[in-house]
Formats: C-alpha cells, sequence, structure tokens
C-alpha cells in the first residue's frame, strides 16, 4: 500500500475512534432520555388508575319492571352476570374526584354518555337506565345521575356504595389543582373505556401532545335556535389521538399525573379530524362548573345582554393591535350590559385583558363566569374614538327550560312552598320582554302551599319583598330572612304595573 493511502487509512481510523464514543454516548443518552419518559409515565398511570372508573349503561326492559318502575331482577346482579358476556347499551369512563372538605367520592363523566339514567333520589322512569360503576379494585356498585349540565355535558354520578364493602379512603380521587392549565404542545395522556374493556378494572392507556386549544368542532354550528353547549363557543382543547367509542368522561393528564381534561367523544365526528379528538379543559374557566356539579346544583353562566357580531377592524384604524372585535349590535334594555354604559355600536376589544376577535369569543369569554361575577371590558366607541374601561355585573344565561338539567340540591330552600331565580333564568319567561325585569323569577310552586294559595305562579316576576326590593335570589334571601308573619310581595305584571299580594305564614 503507497505511503500516502496508508496515512489516509491511519488518519479515517483515529477519527472514527475519535466519533464512537461520541456516538455511543449518543445513543446512551438517548436511551437515558427514552427511559425517563417512560418511567414518568408508567409512575403517572400508576398513580391515576384507582382514580378511573369504567362505566356501563344498562337499559331494563319494560316488562322486566313492576308497577313501581323497580326492575323485577336486582340491576347488580343482572349487570354482574352480564359484565363478561354481553357488551352494555353504552359504556364511558368516569373519575373519582372529592370536593375540598368533603369525604364522599363522585364520578365526574361526560352527561351524554349516562343521559337516561336513575337521577339520585329519584323514582325510576319506565325508560330509564341503570348506571353501574366498576373500580380498579373490580369492586363494583350502581350510581345515579346527581347533577348534570347538558351546556358542558358534564355529569356527577353518586355512588350508591351501601353494599361495596369499601371505606371512601379506599377510592383515591385524582388530584385536580387550581394553577394548572393546559397548554399548546403539552404532552398528555389518557385513560378510557374502549368498548367496555375495562370491566375488569383496568383502563386502556393512549398519549400524545396537546395540538391546540380553544377548538370548536367543524360540525358544531349555532343553530336557528341559539347557542345550546359551550362547545359551540370553541372551549375544546384538541388532542393528537383518537378518542374511540368508550372514551367519554376518561381523563387528560399532564405528566405531573394531574387532571387537565376530560375527554368527549362527540369530537371524533366521522370524516373530520379522524387522527385526533377533542377534550373538556380543568382550568380555571371550568372548575367552577364542576364545582358546581359536586355540589349537586345547577350551573349558572354569565349573561352580558347585547347580540354581538364580527366585525373587521380597518388597517387605517388606531386599533391597529388587532384585526377584529365584537360589535354589540343591539342591547338589551335592563341587561348588565346597559347597565355597565355598553352602548349599540360599541366595540369590545377585550374582556379581563383577553382579546376578543369575535362574537363566539366574548360570548366564551362571558359564559364562562357565574352570575353576580364582574368583568372588565374593553370598549372601543366608534362615534367619539374612545376607548373605555367598563365594568359589567354578569346576570344568569337564560336556558329555555329544564330539559337535561339535573340538580339534587338547592341553591336556596323551598319558601313557602316556591323557588324563585334570576330573572333571565328561563328564557321562555323573558323571550317577549322588551326590558328584563329588575325582579326575581318564580320558577316553581308546590300544590297547596302558602305560595300557591296566595296566588303566586312559576313565571311570575317579584319585584319586592315587604317594600324591599329584590333583583336576584340572593337578595330575596336576605329580604325573607328578615320577614316574619304574613309577607307582603309585589308582582310586575306584563303592562308594567305592579300587584301586591300576601303570602301567609
Amino acid at each position: 500500500m503507497p505511503l500516502r493511502q496508508q496515512f489516509r487509512t491511519w488518519m479515517t481510523g483515529i477519527v472514527l475512534l475519535g466519533l464512537v464514543p461520541s456516538l455511543l454516548y449518543a445513543q446512551t443518552d438517548g436511551l437515558s432520555a427514552a427511559a425517563a419518559l417512560e418511567q414518568t409515565l408508567t409512575q403517572v398511570i400508576e398513580q391515576a388508575e384507582p382514580s378511573v372508573v369504567s362505566i356501563a349503561r344498562w337499559r331494563t326492559n319494560p316488562a322486566e319492571l313492576t308497577e313501581e318502575g323497580m326492575p323485577l331482577r336486582n340491576p347488580e346482579r343482572l349487570a354482574n352476570q352480564q359484565v363478561h358476556d354481553v357488551i352494555p347499551n353504552q359504556f364511558s369512563a368516569g373519575i373519582l374526584l372529592v370536593l375540598s372538605g368533603q369525604e364522599e367520592r363522585f364520578v365526574l363523566t361526560t352527561y351524554h354518555s349516562v343521559r337516561g339514567g336513575v337521577t339520585t333520589g329519584a323514582k325510576p322512569a319506565a325508560d330509564s337506565s341503570h348506571l353501574q360503576v366498576r373500580f380498579s379494585s373490580r369492586h363494583f356498585c350502581p350510581a345515579t345521575i346527581y347533577a348534570a349540565d347538558p351546556r358542558s355535558d358534564l355529569a356527577v354520578l353518586k355512588l350508591e356504595s351501601r353494599d361495596l364493602g369499601l371505606r371512601a379512603d379506599e377510592l383515591r380521587p385524582i388530584p385536580w389543582p387550581t394553577t394548572t392549565a393546559v397548554r399548546k404542545g403539552q404532552f398528555v395522556l389518557t385513560l378510557s373505556n374502549p368498548y367496555w374493556i375495562a370491566r375488569d378494572g383496568s383502563p386502556s392507556v393512549s398519549w400524545g401532545i396537546v395540538s391546540n386549544i380553544a377548538r370548536r368542532p367543524a360540525l358544531l354550528k349555532p343553530d336557528a335556535g341559539g347557542i345550546k353547549t359551550l362547545h359551540e363557543l370553541g372551549s375544546l382543547v384538541q388532542v393528537d389521538y383518537r378518542l374511540p367509542i368508550g372514551a367519554s368522561g376518561a381523563p387528560v393528564l399532564n405528566l405531573r399525573g394531574e387532571l387537565v381534561g376530560i375527554c368527549s367523544s362527540i369530537a371524533a365526528i366521522e370524516g373530520f379530524d379522524r387522527s385526533g379528538g377533542f377534550a373538556i379543559p380543568i382550568d380555571s374557566g371550568t372548575r367552577w362548573i364542576i364545582e358546581s356539579l359536586l355540589q349537586g346544583y345547577e350551573v349558572e353562566y354569565g349573561f352580558l345582554g347585547i347580540a354581538p357580531s364580527r366585525v373587521l377592524i380597518p388597517a387605517s384604524s388606531t386599533l391597529t393591535r388587532q384585526p377584529s372585535a365584537a360589535e354589540a349590535k343591539a342591547v338589551q334594555m335592563g341587561s348588565p350590559a346597559q347597565a355597565a354604559g355598553i352602548r349599540q355600536g360599541d366595540l369590545i376589544l377585550a374582556v379581563n385583558g383577553q382579546p376578543t376577535l369575535n362574537e363566539l369569543d366574548l360570548m366564551r369569554q362571558v359564559t364562562l363566569h357565574p352570575p353576580e361575577s364582574q368583568v372588565r371590558l374593553t370598549v372601543f366607541r366608534s362615534a367619539n374614538g374612545a376607548e373605555l374601561t367598563l365594568t359589567a355585573k354578569l346576570g344568569k344565561w337564560p336556558v329555555r327550560d329544564d330539559e337535561g338539567i339535573v340538580a339534587s340540591q338547592r341553591r336556596q330552600p323551598l319558601w313557602r312552598g316556591m323557588a324563585v331565580d334570576y330573572s333571565t333564568a328561563r328564557d321562555r319567561f323573558v323571550e317577549n320582554q322588551l326590558v328584563i325585569p329588575a325582579a326575581v323569577l318564580i320558577t316553581e310552586v308546590r300544590d297547596d302551599s302558602p305560595a300557591h294559595q296566595a296566588g303566586l305562579q312559576p313565571g311570575d316576576f317579584i319585584v319586592q319583598v315587604n317594600r324591599t326590593p329584590v333583583r336576584t335570589p340572593a337578595e330575596f334571601a336576605a329580604a325573607i330572612k328578615q320577614a316574619t308573619g304574613d309577607v307582603s310581595i309585589r308582582l310586575l305584571l306584563s303592562d308594567g304595573k305592579t300587584r301586591a299580594t300576601v303570602v301567609r305564614e
């Protein structure tokens, strides 16, 4: 071999000898990183698994019911006999949660996966479904719907665990800290129950990253009847793994094992986002919703009282920091918006410092606050070119009726046989009102109660209690607390006049 060629071979060997350790070190570092990630995932799974349950919904044949609507056969025994052989009518996952300061465990899941189940304390209807919850320990027990909210698609189940044989401290709730929010690009995993496979107590695991936030599935568009769910406002988190049937209600966890979302299979629409799925985020905007459900209450959402529309901001405008805003096309009289000083034609630029680019942004930002919340609105008034900061005290977002809402507890007890709420609580009572009444709405009157004997009925508006104005349920509760004996009630009539009546003790 010529000397020059020997020299090249020798130098090449030296270079390769120098690279081999680097390659080996790089490979070792890569394996170490992969092993560390693997260890993190397995630890999160082991920590979270006892907090995840599988849920089955069993429908009972009406022919197998007693006259009282109860199944002829014990539903727990029926479900236990079928659990290994038959896939139930519907299956999903759930998460064990506990309200701060309490001991009782509840199960959080999606409402659409348990809707039609028996509600807590209610007599089962002929078409009711029986819900069964199975734990990682393979214990199981029936459950009832304690509270449910169709607008967020969330429900809380009460465990009918008298014969379960487990103490409350043996049912481990999942951690859900107040400060943790899901972020774009974050690694997440979920423990779900596809095709009832978790009937043995062991959920299936998927993992991926958060690909986007504040998403709205393509087919979820507001219809002529208006906004019905928060998801139509772009409140969902998009993840890059497919959510199979049975993943509804499954927890979305970060790498610290903290709950940051709840899987919702409504996102896996055929032909859209087939490689991904959507989840309901658990953050400051939704935590109070879950806390309301854990207390058994109806979830109440914020209401501003304007008809918004997206408007483009011209490039020549001084408002070059954002391309569009939400314009107040109309302001409802008597609304929180009018009280805050918002006028028709005003542009809403931001809510609590968050940019508002269109009507969906505005509705989401307002709705995800409970009534009585104060929100800071950044407003541009084109009439004089002024930018204002206005503060609005929110009312209650109205719903058409009570359909789908499950509440086992009342925020305020019945008073002399009647219940009251915000004047906007039910849309059917205010839809023909030109002005939102400064009053409370009677939503329920018990037969043969003092309220019923006084001629009060659902849909009536109360403006005064013993000459004290009442505009919110809290003000009404304070007024009746001071009232004894016969109480004078002043009602608002449809022609704008008032009429007094007396509710006997």
